[in-house]
This record gives structure tokens, sequence and C-alpha cells, in this order.
């Protein structure tokens, strides 16, 4: 019988620190979304502060300056969607 004890006591440790181990990567997975999440964010107001007044131009411009300036805005924009996703993924 104490033989069938110590092997559930095994057991129970190994399961404890398999459960250790992921609650601190789950932990620490969290802070590093955050992280990024801020980091995504400050490229997303930066964007939207520049997008209006780039806009607004571009309306009133016609050709390839506006057209460059819309490039521009739509690989940075893709950038912030794909970052965006891979946080949406970790959830």
């Amino acid at each position: 019988m104490a033989e069938e004890k110590s092997g559930f006591e095994a057991m129970k440790e190994a399961i404890e620190q398999m459960r250790d181990e992921i609650n601190l990567k789950a932990h620490l997975g969290k802070a590093e979304a955050k992280d990024e999440l801020e980091k995504i964010d400050k490229k997303w107001h930066a964007l939207l502060d520049q997008y209006q007044p780039v806009a607004d131009e571009a309306g009133k411009t016609a050709g390839k300056v506006a057209d460059k300036a819309g490039e521009a805005f739509g690989q940075a924009a893709d950038e912030l969607k794909a970052g965006y996703e891979r946080l949406r993924k970790l959830f």
C-alpha cells in the first residue's frame, strides 16, 4: 500500500508541477499580450492622428501623391490589423 501511495504522490506532484508551469506561462503570456497590445494601440492612435489631415489633403489633391498616401496608410493599417489578429488568437 505504501508503494501505491508513493506512486500516487509522484503522479500528483508531476501534475502539480505541470499545472504550475502552465499557470506561469499563462501569466507571462498575458503580460506579453498586454505589452504587445499597448505597442499596437500607440501605433493605432498615431495612425489616426495622421489619417484625417492626409485624408483631407488627398480629397483636394488628385493623382500620384494621393495614391501614395493611401498606399502608405493601407500598409500601416494592414500591419496593425495583423497585430490585433495575433493578439486575438492568444485569447
